[in-house]
C-alpha cells in the first residue's frame, strides 16, 4: 500500500465534474460566469449559487436557452450537494418548462441535465427507480450527440453509465455494478474523462469493501487518490479519504484509518457538504467502535502480568496469593465475593473466621497497595457487607492464553 501523505485538493464540486459545453459566453456575462465557476471550484457555494441564479435569469430573459440550462445545471449540483432538495425541485420544474418550450436545446446539455437530476435522486436515498429513469433519458440524449464531423460522439455516455452503477451499488447488487463499471472502463479507454475515471475507481473500492475483499478495495481507493493529484476535486478527495479510512478500519489498521479520517474531517466544510460530512462521521463512528478501548487494568494470562493504566506493568513474582486474589475479583467484577468463597478459591481451604479473617484483610490491603495509586485517586477493590468486590466502574481487559 502506498503510504505517502495526501496532498490537499483545491477544486471542489458535487460529484464527477462534467465537461463544459461548446457554447461560448461573451462580454460581462462571461466574466461573471468564470467568477461563479471559480467560487464553485473553490468550495465557496454561498458566492457561486446566487451568481449562477442571477446569470440563469439574465440568459432566460435574453432567450439564450442553452446558457440558461448550463447555469441551471450548476445550481442543481450545488443545491444537491447541500441537500436542499426542495430548491432542486423548483429549479428542475422551471428548467423542464423552458426545455419543453424550446426545440433547439443542445442534446449534450439535455444529457447533462438528466444525469445531474438522476444523481440528485440517488442522494435522496430510496429514489432509485426515479434515478434510473433519468439516467436512461440521459443515455437517449447522449446517443444523439455528434462531433464536429457529424460522427457519433459516445463520450457523454460515460456519465449515465456511472450513474447506473451507483444505483446498483446502492441496491447492493454489487456484481451487476461491477459489470457496469467494466463497460465504463471500456468507454473511458476510448474517451478519457479524468473525473469519471476517479469516480469509477472510488465506486469500485466501495463495492469491494462491502464484498469483504479489502486488498482489492484498497488498490482501487489508491488509484482514485493518485488520480486526484492531477485533477483536484475536493468532494472526491474527501470521499476517497473516508473510503480509505473505512477500508483500513475493516482491515484492523486503525491507526492509519484515523490518520485519513481526521484529515478528511479537518478539510471538511460541514455547512457546504452535509452529505460528505455524514459519510465521514459514519466512518469515524465505525473506527471508534473498532479501536482498542482504554483500560484501567489489563491482565495477561500467559505471563500472569497486570498492566495498570498509570503504573504500567505489575508482576506477581513470588506473590501468588495476591495474584490469585486479583484473578478471582477480575473474574467476578462487580459481584461481591464472600470470605468463604475467597478462602476456597485462593487458599483452597474451608473458611474459619479465626484462621482466615486476618489473612484476607492483610492480603487485600497488600493487593490494594500494589495496584492502586498512593494518592487514593483510584479504588479498584471495594468492601461490601459480606465480602469484597472489584469496582464495577473499573475498565478491565483480560487477555486469555
Amino acid at each position: 500500500m502506498n503510504s505517502q501523505s495526501p496532498a490537499k485538493a483545491t477544486a471542489k464540486s458535487m460529484g464527477p465534474r462534467l465537461p463544459s459545453t461548446r457554447s461560448l459566453f461573451t462580454g460581462s456575462c462571461a466574466i461573471r460566469f468564470q467568477a461563479a465557476l471559480y467560487a464553485y471550484h473553490s468550495g465557496d457555494y454561498s458566492t457561486a449559487l446566487p451568481e449562477f441564479e442571477k446569470l440563469a435569469e439574465r440568459f432566460l430573459a435574453r432567450g439564450e436557452v442553452d446558457h440558461f440550462v448550463e447555469c441551471a445545471v450548476y445550481q442543481i449540483r450545488l443545491l444537491a450537494e447541500r441537500e436542499e432538495f426542495d430548491r432542486v425541485s423548483a429549479v428542475e420544474k422551471k428548467v423542464a418548462t423552458v426545455v419543453q418550450q424550446s426545440s433547439t436545446v443542445n442534446p449534450r446539455l439535455q444529457s447533462r441535465l438528466m444525469y445531474v437530476l438522476g444523481i440528485c435522486h440517488v442522494y435522496q436515498g430510496q429514489r432509485h427507480d426515479l434515478a434510473i429513469n433519468f439516467f436512461r433519458e440521459s443515455i437517449q440524449r447522449a446517443l444523439a450527440i455528434t462531433d464536429s464531423s457529424g460522427a457519433a460522439d459516445r463520450s457523454p455516455l460515460a456519465w449515465p453509465l456511472y450513474g447506473a452503477a451507483t444505483v446498483l451499488y446502492a441496491r447492493e447488487r454489487y456484481d451487476d455494478a461491477i459489470r457496469e463499471l467494466e463497460k465504463l472502463r471500456t468507454l473511458l479507454g476510448c474517451f478519457p474523462i479524468p473525473e469519471i475515471n476517479t469516480s469509477a475507481h472510488l465506486l469500485h473500492a466501495l463495492i469491494m469493501r462491502n464484498k469483504g475483499d479489502f486488498d482489492a478495495a484498497l488498490e482501487s481507493a489508491w488509484l482514485a487518490f493518485e488520480s486526484l493529484k492531477t485533477q483536484p476535486h475536493l468532494v472526491l478527495y474527501l470521499h476517497t479519504l473516508a473510503a480509505l479510512g473505512s477500508i483500513l478500519t475493516e482491515k484492523g489498521e486503525v491507526l492509519q484509518a484515523r490518520l485519513y479520517l481526521e484529515l478528511a474531517e479537518r478539510s471538511l466544510k460541514r455547512t457546504e457538504f452535509p452529505r460528505i460530512a455524514r459519510i465521514v462521521d459514519s466512518a469515524l463512528g465505525k473506527l471508534e467502535a473498532a479501536e482498542p478501548k482504554p483500560f484501567d487494568l489489563r491482565f495477561i494470562e500467559a505471563t500472569e502480568t497486570l498492566i495498570e493504566s498509570q503504573k504500567g506493568e505489575i508482576r506477581f513474582d513470588g506473590q501468588h496469593i495476591l495474584r490469585d486474589l486479583l484473578k478471582v475479583l477480575l473474574k467476578s467484577q462487580g459481584q461481591t465475593i464472600g470470605k468463604a468463597d475467597l478462602v476456597r478459591q485462593v487458599w483452597k481451604e474451608s473458611y474459619t473466621p479465626e484462621t482466615h479473617d486476618n489473612k484476607i484483610y492483610v492480603n487485600i490491603k497488600r493487593l490494594r497497595r500494589l495496584i492502586e495509586s498512593e494518592d487514593g485517586s483510584t479504588e479498584y477493590i471495594l468492601r461490601g457487607k459480606s465480602g469484597y468486590y472489584l469496582n464495577p466502574k473499573t475498565r478491565v481487559e483480560v487477555i486469555e492464553k
